[in-house]
């Protein structure tokens, strides 16, 4: 093992502090251990603490240092049958098992004019992170996994501080752990890492990772939301016509998403000509049927079409003098600057209406937006990095969202999922579903975040770990419709069958009404395996097997990821 720290000091000259740690592997050797290693300079202190499986590491800063780039190095063994697992940025971006023989995809070979133009770097890690076709690389935790579906385990522990970012380089045998602190300055002490290194099989491991943060109490939640149906296009009518067919018996909650408001950014102008009774009475009529009333915003963008971006030009988050954009949707929208007062309280604006509106649940989109930028001060005004890291500002945005609607139920998505972890209820762990399993040919060169049923349903896979732990599972939606959409019926029962198995949030934007005896049936199907227990979940090739336990008998689904249809089960 070895650390390597580089850094400015007082001096303004960048410098380099490395540390072989021998010692500590030769301890390791000897068996588990609990001793702290002390390492330093002039210009700083590292203490390297080991616990069991548990390390972590201290900066202590003797003159205010500034912290360029901070790495850990861990040797490992890997073969040419090893499965790395690499969990994505955020909510969205691709995460599943990956060989030796596969790269995580990059829009390294895209035209510069076609990022710019389109902001396909905001979505994810690209704004920040320089991606290398000779490195594995995901967030907060990873493991290896052999043939005899043991693993070696990675996990952070330092969320709230640091993203930890792992780089797996199998050619040099080596991963790279390396703390997404970057600017940061640290003038007394900083805790780079907190990491634990588990080893057995990776349900064993999950549980003891996940059993760190503690256990989501939430109920799982059936329900019906408006996008995949009419997108933005919606109104008083569609709604009330949409909530005929939603019942208590058979759904629990009715969502509103995009479409309802003037503009993206403008929460408090509903759209009059589509909803001239405002949201009230639909609330009402919700709650009459004994259901949840939801509501969609995402809290923390502006499209420039909106008045809060001609109005407020200053709300907008700015680096080096120049607009910050988080993507290209709608109009294309702007990340609004969460360390401003003013944004707070506008956002806390926004929260409090639609709660005293009555809505029960709050489905909050994009909110990777808030960490576009390590900033200075929460209420800063200036626009350069620095005080505080990604992790650190995106923690206090979305500790802000739950103290704000502290009783309702929240459904985080865009989001870097350590950044919800314990403050949401329910998390979105794929991208959208598409219409078309693979959605549109180019899309397929585009962001890992892009549109795509294939990426979504191997997120849900590899994802459902999360479950039940820090946040219950949001899969997406399932589609049974057989009109407006691409996706096969095979397709189709493979999305909902996958969702029930691997989820808690079971959404549809179907019309319900029209579902004949078939897709009853296969609903009914799906539904008998919200009680079932992931036993294990394996990949070869494009297959993928999801070993589980429901009624006591042990059972089994094999999902071909090329064709995104099941082959058992």
């Amino acid at each position: 093992m070895k650390f390597r720290i580089r850094y400015t000091a007082n001096s303004q000259q960048h410098r380099e502090f490395k540390v072989d740690l021998a010692e500590i592997v030769t301890d390791l050797a000897g068996g588990s251990i609990d001793k702290t290693y002390n390492y330093g300079n002039e210009d700083l202190s590292i203490d390297i603490s080991c616990a069991g499986e548990r390390v972590s590491v201290m900066l202590g800063a003797k003159t205010p240092v500034t912290i360029e780039k901070s790495v850990f190095d861990h040797e490992y063994e890997y073969d040419e049958t090893c499965r790395i697992f690499i969990n994505g940025y955020q909510s969205w971006t691709e995460t599943r098992e990956y060989t030796t023989k596969e790269k995580v995809h990059n829009l390294n070979r895209l035209p510069r004019s076609l990022k710019e133009k389109y902001h396909f770097e905001a979505y994810g890690d690209p704004w920040f992170y320089r991606y290398q076709d000779d490195l594995w690389h995901g967030y907060t935790y990873t493991y290896v996994e052999n043939d005899k579906k043991e693993c070696d385990f990675i996990g952070s522990l330092n969320e709230e501080n640091a993203f930890l970012i792992v780089n797996h380089e199998p050619w040099k045998k080596v991963i790279h752990l390396e703390s997404d602190a970057a600017g940061k300055v640290v003038d007394d002490s900083f805790k780079l890492f907190d990491f634990v290194n588990y080893h057995g099989p990776v349900k064993d491991c999950l549980r003891k990772y996940f059993g760190n943060y503690g256990k989501c109490t939430a109920p799982k939640i059936k329900g019906y939301t408006s996008w995949y149906k009419d997108y933005q296009n919606i109104n008083e009518a569609k709604m009330l016509d949409a909530l005929e067919g939603i019942d208590k018996e058979h759904y629990d909650l009715f969502q509103i998403d995009d479409g309802y408001e003037t503009f993206v950014g403008d929460w408090l102008d509903i759209d009059k000509t589509k909803f001239p009774n405002g949201l009230k009475g639909i609330v009402d009529k919700v709650h009459a049927k004994g259901l949840k009333a939801g509501i969609w915003l995402a809290p923390f963008v502006a499209e420039t079409k909106s008045r809060l971006y001609r109005e407020h030009p200053e709300w907008v988050l700015h680096r080096n003098g120049r607009e910050v954009f988080a993507g290209s949707n709608w109009s294309g929208d702007v990340a609004l600057d969460v360390r401003k007062r003013e944004v707070q309280d506008y956002i806390r604006e926004t929260l409090s209406f639609y709660a005293e509106q009555g809505f029960d649940f709050f489905k909050l989109d994009f909110l990777y937006a808030a960490a576009m930028c390590a900033g200075d001060t929460v209420d800063g005004e200036n626009d350069g990095d620095g005080q505080f890291t990604r992790a650190e500002i995106m923690r206090l945005a979305m500790k802000g969202i739950r103290d704000i609607l502290s009783d309702k139920l929240i459904l985080g998505c865009g989001v870097p999922l350590s950044s919800a972890f314990n403050l949401v209820d329910y998390c979105r762990i794929g991208p959208d579903v598409s219409l078309k399993f693979d959605d549109a040919v180019y899309m397929r060169f585009m962001h890992r975040e892009r549109v795509s049923t294939k990426t979504t349903i191997q997120n849900t896979i590899f994802r459902s770990g999360f479950d039940g732990t820090v946040f219950r599972c949001d899969p997406d939606v399932y589609l049974l419709r057989d009109n407006a959409i691409s996706l096969n019926k095979k397709q189709r029962e493979a999305l909902i069958m996958i969702n029930h198995l691997c989820g808690s949030v079971y959404m549809t934007s179907d019309n319900v009404k029209e579902y004949d005896d078939e897709k009853k049936a296969l609903l009914a199907k799906a539904e008998k395996l919200i009680d079932a227990e992931i036993v294990s979940v394996s990949k070869k090739g494009r297959y993928v097997s999801i070993v589980y336990k429901l009624d006591g008998e042990e059972k089994e689904l094999t999902y071909d990821t090329r064709k995104g249809v099941l082959i058992n089960g």
